[in-house]
């Protein structure tokens, strides 16, 4: 029997170990070391230590600390109460408003974490009491928070397109700018779903009473508004503006975002040694956990190569008679099908280094196809069985909101977001024309 063919028995022992709760690091490093040591021999193992000191020292992954530690100390830095509060009172006369808030919120706080959990809980904390006290159905109440919580790791800067551009050698700049618009474009597909359900169905989401809308002029509320949107807009152009006009590397904008949180944070006068002491330590402990999951991916890749699997693969995906936009397709279900059970983290760095031999024979622009895997795989966060933006909201949501509701909250959104990314796939201009503006 070819190598190949047990590297692809590999391939499935990782992931019915992912999926059975083994954690992802220790079933990628670990089924990597067997396989290597039974069909490659102990020389090629002796490489391991090589390959984890290339991967710690590259000079990508730098960037993922420094934005993880500007998501944490944005969170204690009330950003998130002023944004809502301001958009609560802007769009809470509308039906669906609420709802509608809740997305534009996440989208903005999304662009300033890059992280899901940070986005979900936050949002989750100020907007579910809200609508459920003012009648929302429980579901959308629920969908619009996970949705929006989700579309953190898409807009830019993003912790997904940091470790996609190092595993796939795509320029993360690129990544960054090119998130852009399919980002703004799913929150609007969301918010427009939002609005057309709410105007079908009024009693699903009620819009606030005029006594409360009148709590405040328009003049103070347009104060609010800009007091609220200063610190977002200050940090999104501390690290997008200074990448776009090529003033700075991902990296180098990584800890522009860092002093700007800090910022921002003193702003509100929310800086504290202990703040900063738990954001530090919250940093080092995500960042450890997906340094493991790296390097795990790292070593699966290499021995995945070297025993000949891609080739198998390769021959496979090519010789299936659906033309390059059909493949396309096949791949994006590939990913979707398992973001059901699994989390982004390992899949980009089990599937990455799979199909970016196979994007690069195919001719597709791999910026192109970038976007596309990373958009379809930040629905997998609310996909059951294993949806991740719905297990952060079961943590802090309460007892009345079952996870029954949750899901059926999630999946209308689920097909709002398929229906981005066929927009997405069929004109391509939308990930590719803001790249090439780059400096």
């Amino acid at each position: 029997m070819e190598l190949g063919i047990f590297a692809i028995i590999m391939l499935c022992a990782v992931v019915l170990a992912i999926i059975f709760g083994i954690p992802v690091a220790f079933a990628l490093g670990g089924f990597s070391l067997w396989f290597a040591l039974v069909f490659l021999g102990e020389s090629f193992v002796r490489l391991f230590p090589v390959t984890a000191f290339g991967m710690m020292t590259s000079y990508p992954f730098v960037a993922a600390p420094l934005f993880i530690f500007m998501g944490a100390v944005l969170e204690r830095a009330g950003i998130a109460e002023e944004l809502y509060q301001s958009f609560y009172l802007l769009f809470g006369g509308l039906r669906g408003g609420l709802a509608i808030a809740t997305v534009l919120m996440a989208t903005l706080f999304g662009a300033c974490t890059g992280i899901v959990g940070a986005g979900v809980i936050t949002i989750g904390l100020l907007a579910l009491p809200s609508m459920l006290s003012r009648g929302y159905n429980k579901g959308l109440a629920s969908g619009s928070i996970c949705v929006g919580g989700g579309l953190g790791v898409i807009i830019p800067p993003s912790i997904m397109l940091i470790f996609y551009g190092a595993t796939a050698g795509v320029s993360i700049s690129a990544l960054f700018i090119a998130g852009i618009i399919p980002g703004v474009l799913m929150a609007s597909l969301d918010m427009a779903y939002i609005g057309v359900r709410a105007g079908l169905q009024p009693s699903t989401a009620p819009a606030i009473s005029k006594e409360e809308r009148n709590l405040v002029t328009g003049s103070q509320l347009f104060k609010m508004i800009c007091k609220s949107m200063v610190p977002p807009l200050f940090l999104i152009l501390a690290v997008l503006g200074t990448i776009f006009f090529g003033v700075a590397a991902p990296s180098e904008a990584g800890a522009m975002g860092a002093l700007g949180a800090v910022i921002v944070t003193a702003f509100y006068r929310k800086l504290t040694w202990n703040s900063l002491k738990e954001a530090a330590l919250i940093t080092l402990r995500i960042s450890t956990m997906v340094l493991f999951i790296a390097l795990g991916g790292k070593l699966f890749t290499a021995v995945f190569l070297s025993m000949g699997a891609i080739d198998l693969v390769k021959g496979f995906l090519l010789s299936l008679p659906f033309g390059p936009t059909g493949i396309i397709l096949l791949m994006l279900l590939i990913v979707f099908v398992m973001g059901c059970v699994m989390d982004w983290i390992g899949m980009i760095f089990i599937l990455v280094p799979i199909l970016s031999p196979i994007i690069k024979e195919l001719g597709i622009n791999p910026l192109y196809f970038g976007m596309l895997f990373c958009v379809t795989l930040q629905i997998s966060n609310m996909t059951p069985p294993f949806a991740y933006s719905i297990f952060y909201l079961k943590g802090i949501a309460p007892p009345e909101v079952t996870i029954g509701d949750m899901y059926r909250g999630a999946i209308p959104f689920v097909f709002v977001q398929v229906l981005a990314v066929i927009i997405i796939m069929s004109f391509p201009s939308l990930i590719l024309w803001l790249p090439s503006l780059i400096k």
